[in-house]
């Protein structure tokens, strides 16, 4: 399915301090020699099926593009999944780097692609502090999911967790979907829109401290602060919201899996969220974990991606839109040059679809809670506005009672 969309995922980091492009692009070069897939591309076999084929051929490097004016676009990348899957671009503007690393979605996940970035910035901050990098081994390329969860003795079950929609299609009078399926494509991938909001310092600690007081996960209280959020947008209406969400499998598979040794061993939560008026943060956080929980101890959310179709399709007929989040949690700091440092980071995605795109992100860096909605949809700002304000009103109203 990733192959078919040719799906390229970006995700950049903003830096405060000097940038050596000469020793950024030489981190590159090495990165590239220790994970030789990354110079792979993907070929489409007379079955229909695709695979990676890696040559000898060199790798263009990185591309810099420099803009004089702070508020200026940069031009679109190109992407060509037959020629490469990784790239690297470096935005400066007003003379402050934004480094972006893009990758297929096809060879890399979230957390694949942070492990990627993680060791870029490791080379390069060898290369400034003490002018070498050292010996490389080179890596073997990740296995497929597939492969890993035979491995672990993971099958497909009858089950997939989708099924937890069933009682919700075709059962409301519902206006067109915002991904129905167009019928048209473009010729080459096209970044789906996206906006953003971060919390404060002091907000996100106040909702990591709510977590901790009702014994919840980060991820419980902000799909349900979404979920809200959009129950609201949609008229408030007794219409439920289907909810999918991604699981790292690297922290329930045994043995484990590392960062970059796989392509996308992901899986697949669902939950029908029924919200009224009566609906609290809590509650809902608190039926979200423990359907998780069950649906993890019954194996279907290991198993869930194995029933993926090869196709993309927008939005189920008769389905109310579902709801997509991608939380990547708490986000670690990364090595840098002592004068160098990260102070946010930003996601970006590339498809070729036909029905329209919506999914949120959410994580943790340098103490602020980022949250970014990517979306084909007419007004994505009323929703990123509207999941801030909910999700300042909790830290605020916790901090309160804390303090009282």
């Amino acid at each position: 399915m990733l192959a078919a969309t040719e799906h390229f995922v970006g995700l950049g980091a903003h830096l405060e301090g000097p940038i050596d492009i000469d020793a950024l692009s030489d981190a590159f070069d090495a990165l590239l020699e220790a994970h030789p897939i990354l110079c792979a591309r993907l070929e489409r076999d007379a079955d229909g099926r695709h695979q990676f084929v890696t040559d000898d051929l060199l790798h263009a490097g990185i591309e810099v593009i420099e803009l004089d004016d702070p508020d200026a676009e940069a031009p679109a990348p190109r992407f060509d999944q037959s020629e490469v899957l990784v790239g690297l671009r470096v935005t400066i503007r007003a003379g402050q780097a934004h480094p972006t690393l893009y990758v297929h979605h096809a060879l890399a996940d979230g957390h694949h692609m942070y492990g990627l970035i993680e060791e870029l910035l490791s080379f390069y901050t060898d290369l400034v502090c003490t002018g070498s990098i050292g010996p490389i081994t080179a890596a073997p390329a990740p296995e497929s999911i597939e492969t890993v969860l035979a491995e672990r003795g993971i099958t497909k079950q009858p089950r997939s967790g989708i099924e937890r929609f069933l009682p919700a299609m075709f059962a409301y009078d519902l206006p067109p979907s915002r991904r129905a399926d167009t019928g048209i494509k473009p010729e080459s991938p096209v970044r789906v829109p996206t906006v953003s909001c971060r919390l404060s310092e002091r907000a996100t600690h106040s909702l990591v401290e709510l977590c901790r007081a009702h014994g919840l996960g980060l991820h419980a209280v902000l799909s349900s602060v979404i979920l809200i959020a959009e129950w609201q947008l949609r008229g408030r209406l007794n219409v439920p919201v289907p909810f999918i969400y991604t699981v790292d499998l690297r922290y329930f598979l045994s043995p484990p899996v590392s960062a970059t040794g796989c392509t996308n061993p992901v899986g697949l939560g669902t939950y029908l969220a029924e919200i009224d008026h009566k609906t609290g943060v809590i509650d809902l956080a608190r039926d979200i974990a423990e359907t998780f929980k069950a649906d993890l101890a019954d194996g279907v959310i290991q198993q869930s991606r194995l029933h993926f179709s090869p196709q993309y399709d927008g939005n189920a007929p008769g389905l109310p839109d579902v709801v997509l989040l991608s939380d990547n949690g708490l986000v670690p700091p990364v090595r840098t040059p002592p004068d160098v440092k990260v102070t946010a980071t930003h996601g970006e995605m590339y498809f070729v679809v036909s029905a329209g795109i919506e999914i949120y992100f959410t994580q943790i860096f340098a103490e602020r809670l980022n949250v970014e909605y990517h979306s084909h949809g007419p007004v994505p700002e009323r929703s990123i506005e509207l999941i801030r304000s909910l999700l300042c009103d909790v830290a605020e109203q916790h901090a309160a009672t804390s303090v009282s």
